[in-house]
């Protein structure tokens, strides 16, 4: 079962994340279907995936939560990395294939990002999207966030370049 209720949406709820969720964060993290936009090419296993979560979600720059629609996990959504200097973070998601298509990603995309301007005093939350990810750029388009620029070649991912979409929202044109 996951950890408690982080943040409490109307369809979803962030929860933090426990050992017991390791299992499904690996498996649907490396989906294929996920992992063609995650880059790098090389899947973490074992001790490596873990070990790497947990370093992340206990540092001081990032926020790193469990989607959950009741106590069923179906992605992960997090603020990572933060800059508490500059007031920025990177928004980052992802929905288990079996669960996409039911906005999960919108709803945890828009109550964490809530979170980052309300609790974390951000000014700034952006998201880079690989070329071609259509429904992650939705994601963000209906929640506001305005379409900077394109990062040419900027991940390489199976054997390729390919190219990466910024988008960015401040903390005065959020609406929530």
């Amino acid at each position: 079962m996951p950890g408690p209720v982080f943040i409490e949406g109307a369809t979803v709820d962030l929860r933090t994340i426990e050992d017991e969720d390791i299992a499904f964060l690996r498996e649907g993290s490396h989906h294929p279907r996920v992992r063609r936009y995650a880059g790098p090419d090389a899947p973490v296993g074992g001790d490596d995936y873990e070990s790497r979560l947990f370093d992340r979600m206990d540092g001081p720059d990032a926020v790193e939560l469990l989607v959950c629609d009741g106590d069923e996990p179906v992605g992960d959504v997090s603020l990572a990395p933060i800059d508490d200097r500059r007031g920025w973070a990177n928004l980052g998601y992802w929905i288990h294939p079996d669960h996409q298509g039911e906005g999960y990603a919108t709803e945890a995309a828009r109550l964490v990002v809530d979170h980052g301007f309300a609790a974390l005093g951000l000014h700034r939350i952006s998201a880079t999207i690989h070329a071609g990810n259509g429904a992650s750029e939705r994601v963000v388009e209906k929640l506001g966030f305005s379409h900077e620029g394109t990062k040419r070649d900027d991940d390489f991912v199976n054997g390729e370049y390919v190219d990466r979409e910024v988008y960015a929202v401040l903390r005065e044109e959020w609406d929530g």
